[in-house]
């Protein structure tokens, strides 16, 4: 909303009203340029309200010649440039928060050093096998290494053998055996996944299933999705105790190699090694390039989203509503702050594309209609409008009930464990 805010100011389009959430208000002050700022009871967003745009189709309305706005430029009277930029503000806003927040994330979190050097270790493997942060990785297989990426392209491939490191700690040269790197460790949580709802938390290292021993990750993965939705008990490794639990996978859709979808029973975890190399803070800039391609990672990744669901390849009762992003806010709480940060940009990114689409009511409708206006040369009449906002307005409150259906069915499967 701030950047509908800003350049409707730089048009000099005045703004009656910015307001965080919606519904009644609670507080409110009047700057010097006439604006009301307020902050309303339902805090599932807000919204800017324009000087003569005072209601949902943009519908040009008197304006008091006694008003603050009487003499200045209305939103309907502003070149077609002006309502542009304006209304696409919005959404170029989002994304550019989107990137910044992504940038900050891969600042503090840093990026791999190349050189082979283990800086940090699972807690349950460095208990269990002779390896310490700070050793340097000489060989592998007899083989040498040079960078940490080449580890990998050494290690028993098997999954069930450990490998021969030479490593160097300190002053002294030792040859040690390391199982195979891939183990089933919980590396992330899926917010709202059936590892959420049974409470793992990253560094968790699953021992077995239904009592069978895992030798690495891939075996997880295959009794998860051979277990045709059954419960799972499962036995887990955390802070030096051993932990039982229950887990349900769900059918969920995964991208394939191809770019379609298909449907797997999955718990959202996803894995990782026993160790890394250390890490390094990397310049602004490429922190802006990494915050620009996540940013459009989750842009294309929402429109295939839409294209799996309209080929009737991902089940819409996938999708989350208000009630459903409070809970996933809570479950990447729960997993750390950069957890929560990089929610906050996907959210970020998703308002953004959604108002992007064409549909009335939405940003992307009023561009529609403004692209309707250059070529045609005039505008659309009240008639048009008025039908389409009232459209818009029944297709988003009826996918809100919906998302809200779903949102309310994981609650019920919550209170289940």
């Amino acid at each position: 909303e701030f950047g509908h805010f800003i350049i409707a100011r730089l048009n000099k389009i005045d703004v009656s009203v910015f307001s965080i959430g919606f519904g009644p208000r609670i507080l409110s002050f009047r700057d010097k340029k006439g604006t009301e700022w307020q902050f309303a009871i339902i805090p599932l967003g807000g919204f800017v309200r324009f000087a003569g745009d005072d209601n949902l189709a943009s519908i040009k309305t008197d304006v008091d010649a006694n008003s603050d706005y009487s003499n200045s430029a209305l939103f309907n009277e502003a070149p077609l440039i002006g309502r542009f930029s304006t209304v696409l503000a919005g959404p170029l806003a989002n994304f550019i928060f989107s990137v910044l927040v992504f940038s900050l994330i891969l600042l503090v979190q840093g990026v791999p050093v190349s050189d082979p050097v283990i800086g940090k270790i699972n807690k349950f493997y460095e208990t269990k096998y002779d390896i310490k942060v700070n050793d340097k990785i000489l060989e592998v297989e007899g083989k040498k290494i040079n960078s940490f990426s080449e580890i990998f392209s050494h290690i028993n491939r098997s999954g069930a053998e450990a490998s021969k490191f030479t490593i160097r700690r300190g002053a002294s040269v030792r040859e040690i055996e390391i199982p195979y790197l891939l183990q089933p460790i919980v590396e992330a949580i899926e917010p709202l996944s059936a590892a959420s709802l049974a409470g793992l938390q990253i560094g968790d290292v699953f021992l077995t299933v239904e009592e069978k021993n895992l030798a690495n990750f891939n075996d997880l993965r295959e009794l998860i999705i051979n277990s045709e939705g059954r419960s799972l008990n499962v036995t887990i490794f955390r802070d030096g105790q051993i932990l039982k639990k229950s887990i349900q996978p769900v059918l969920s859709p995964i991208e394939n190699q191809n770019g379609d979808f298909d449907s797997i029973y999955r718990i959202g975890v996803a894995g990782g090694p026993i160790f890394y190399p250390p890490r390094e803070t990397p310049n602004v800039l490429n922190a802006l390039i990494f915050g620009v391609d996540a940013t459009v990672g989750v842009i294309v990744a929402s429109f295939k989203g839409i294209k799996g669901i309209v080929s009737g390849q991902v089940d819409p009762k996938h999708l989350s509503g208000p009630i459903g992003i409070a809970h996933a806010v809570s479950d990447s709480i729960n997993s750390g702050l950069l957890a929560l940060l990089s929610l906050v940009a996907i959210i970020s990114t998703g308002i953004g594309f959604v108002n992007l689409l064409p549909i009335p009511i939405l940003d992307g409708g009023h561009i529609v209609m403004m692209i309707y206006e250059y070529f045609s040369r005039r505008k659309p009449s009240e008639e048009v409008l008025r039908f389409s906002m009232i459209f818009g307005l029944v297709l988003l409150l009826s996918l809100l009930l919906f998302t809200t259906f779903n949102d309310i069915s994981r609650l019920v499967l919550f209170f289940k464990f």
